[in-house]
């Protein structure tokens, strides 16, 4: 049995005895039960890829001239570490010290014995930042009309739009190139693991975030992502996987179709990758990102991001996009040309893991070489 926690800025400051949060940490507790007749053997790395060590963290504290004090939180960081080893029948619990985020949690824990890796899944809610994803009412959605087969599931996509569009519906924007199948939680940890974070919503705050970081170019990893619009609404959820300047990031959006494939959930959405800035009157911040015109590389790039996690079992390409050319490129609402073959990637997501060699390949269509 694992159960997981995650400390607040205020408990881990009065636990750990220094602001954590103003380091960027985060403390998260978990304790584990070892019911087996093996030894189970801890992987931080599955928490937080660039988790902290107790040493690496009490060493940010440190003051000039070490002393006593220093000594104390050291040996506290150390002791109150969650241990690596769990041997067969023993309980342990500890602290494994992470990034620090706001709105939620996706939390991950995976244990190796015998021969066997055992993973365990937690969302957890925080206080203080929210995500736009956690404004929507999942339960109000149109609700899924029809379950498909995988064959049936084919004829669906080709009929879907080619393009997101504006709220009044008469203009195309990005090409609609991305459709995932998963349900819960498992359609969203494996981009989590692979360091895509989900956006802020669309408020004072980030609105001013977002200009500064666009005037002073540096980072800003949960900006929020402008809406566009799939089956009359703006997308369900947004994530973005970007580099330390907010110019310069992949982002996609995803809506939840009104059916499902084999009792799974259907997300059809769009990537594309961010490769600068311009000025604009038709943002709120008057500025917007210029996209790479080829989009199928942004495709390609996600399709190699989720493999790497071994959580796609199932992947192929479907038409529906509608082909767009050098001599003759469509454009997005901002006016960015682009180019593409006229492909989806189409990834079904799981939580066992499957190793790439294994992965099951849709001979649907196959995009151009």
């Amino acid at each position: 049995m694992v159960r997981g926690a995650v400390l607040s800025d205020d408990e881990s400051s009065r636990y750990f005895g220094v602001a954590l949060a103003d380091k960027g940490i985060q403390a998260v507790w978990l304790s584990v039960e070892n019911g087996s007749d093996g030894t189970l053997y801890y992987l931080p790395a599955t928490t937080d890829a660039e988790y902290y060590t107790p040493p690496e963290a009490s060493r940010l504290y440190q003051a000039w001239l070490p002393g006593e004090a220093d000594k104390q939180r050291e040996r506290l960081f150390a002791r109150e570490a969650m241990p690596e080893v769990i041997m067969s029948g023993q309980k342990a619990s500890g602290f494994v010290l992470t990034h620090r985020e706001g709105g939620l949690k996706f939390l991950r824990a995976s244990f190796v014995g015998s021969g066997q890796q055992f993973d365990f899944r937690f969302v957890i809610p925080l206080g203080g930042k929210t995500y736009a994803a956690q404004k929507v009412d999942f339960s109000a959605l149109p609700p899924n009309s029809e379950n498909v087969d995988l064959a049936s599931l084919r004829a669906k996509l080709e009929t879907l739009p080619c393009c997101a569009a504006n709220k009044a519906g008469d203009r195309s924007g990005d090409p609609l190139n991305l459709v995932v199948v998963g349900s819960g939680a498992d359609a969203i940890f494996p981009f989590i693991e692979r360091g895509w974070r989900l956006d802020e919503p669309l408020d004072i705050h980030s609105v001013l975030r977002t200009m500064s970081a666009f005037v002073f170019g540096t980072e800003y990893t949960t900006s929020p992502v402008s809406p566009l619009y799939v089956f009359g609404r703006p997308q369900d959820v947004a994530l973005q996987k970007a580099r330390n300047n907010i110019s310069l990031r992949n982002h996609l959006r995803v809506w939840r179709a009104p059916f499902t494939v084999e009792g799974q959930n259907v997300w059809v959405g769009q990537i594309s990758r961010d490769i600068g800035s311009k000025l604009t009157t038709q943002s709120w911040s008057f500025t917007t990102h210029r996209i790479s015109p080829e989009v199928d590389q942004d495709r390609y790039y996600l399709l190699q991001d989720l493999l790497l996690t071994g959580e796609v079992h199932r992947f192929g390409f479907s038409s529906g996009v509608g082909v767009s050319s050098p001599a003759n490129p469509r454009t997005n609402l901002s006016y960015d040309p682009y180019v593409t073959d006229g492909l989806r990637v189409v990834v079904f997501l799981g939580a066992r893991r499957s190793p790439m060699n294994q992965v099951e390949f849709i001979g649907w269509e196959r995009p151009a070489q």
